[in-house]
């Protein structure tokens, strides 16, 4: 078991990513990886029998090696510097897979304990987008969002409303949530309005089956639009991380999230995230 920071080869990205996976790491005492990921340029490249084609190809598969080289270097060099300073005690380890990001991310969540996603990740037609929306919206395994300020020590927010993704997204995260300590639970009025027949949207019940796990949490109403409510929560308590489950559909193989889960993934201000569906 590890944290495993999910690299893109520039700096800024790639030095977020590794300093939220080097903090939650320190808290559960696991490794930290580092994973970066690119496809074999010569199996994305056309094959063609003229010389002047093969050559073309040649001198095009070289081009695309060498930009992958300084883009490993570039994800090797952040994930090296952030731990040799913030990682003390912890085993690191930095690892090129050739694969589709998509597929490695996937393969990584399967069994980590958290895969952590630079918070760009969550916009359409960022370099790691896709592998992000796989993981989470395909494979249907948990991800982390790094944070878009600084790491802080706080609470966490489990936004509940005894749906299967919340629900999800607590079980998955259970160690993370016993890790950073302090739980508040959060939940709109108007889904247990909503929901008056179903006993797993009371916040009771998810605080009871905290406490069975050795977690103890208390409870906050947050009224209006949930996404921002969650958001003003989370600043107000100095929460280091939101717990939460994300919706959304496919339509023509794009993935649209619900309005909540999109408004925290927009926020230009917010802590992890970390979520599933």
């Amino acid at each position: 078991m590890s944290v495993v920071a999910i690299l893109q080869g520039t700096e800024k990205e790639d030095r977020q990513s590794t300093l939220t996976a080097v903090e939650l790491a320190r808290r559960l005492n696991t490794p930290v990886n580092g994973l970066f990921a690119l496809p074999d340029p010569n199996a994305v490249l056309m094959v063609s029998a003229t010389p002047e084609a093969a050559g073309l190809t040649a001198n095009t598969a070289q081009s695309i090696i060498d930009m992958q080289l300084a883009m490993k270097q570039t994800a090797e060099t952040a994930f090296h510097d952030v731990t040799s300073m913030g990682a003390h005690g912890l085993d690191c380890d930095f690892f090129h897979e050739v694969n589709t990001v998509e597929r490695a991310s996937a393969n990584a969540a399967t069994l980590a304990q958290a895969v952590v996603f630079p918070r760009s990740a969550a916009k359409n037609g960022t370099p790691l987008y896709l592998a992000f929306e796989h993981v989470m919206m395909d494979a249907r395994l948990p991800v982390v969002l790094a944070g878009s300020d600084e790491f802080i020590a706080g609470p966490v927010i489990i936004a509940w409303d005894g749906s299967n993704g919340a629900a999800r997204a607590v079980r998955f995260h259970l160690p993370l949530i016993r890790a950073l300590g302090d739980v508040i639970i959060a939940q709109a009025p108007k889904d247990l309005e909503r929901d008056a027949a179903r006993p797993a949207a009371e916040p009771g019940t998810l605080e009871s089956w905290l406490k069975r796990h050795g977690v103890t949490a208390k409870t906050a109403e947050i009224d209006g639009d949930v996404g921002s409510g969650l958001l003003a929560l989370a600043k107000g308590s100095g929460a280091s991380m939101i717990v939460a489950g994300a919706y959304g559909h496919s339509r023509l193989g794009e993935r649209l999230f619900g309005g909540t889960t999109r408004r925290m993934l927009e926020s230009a201000h917010a802590p992890v995230l970390a979520l599933a569906r």
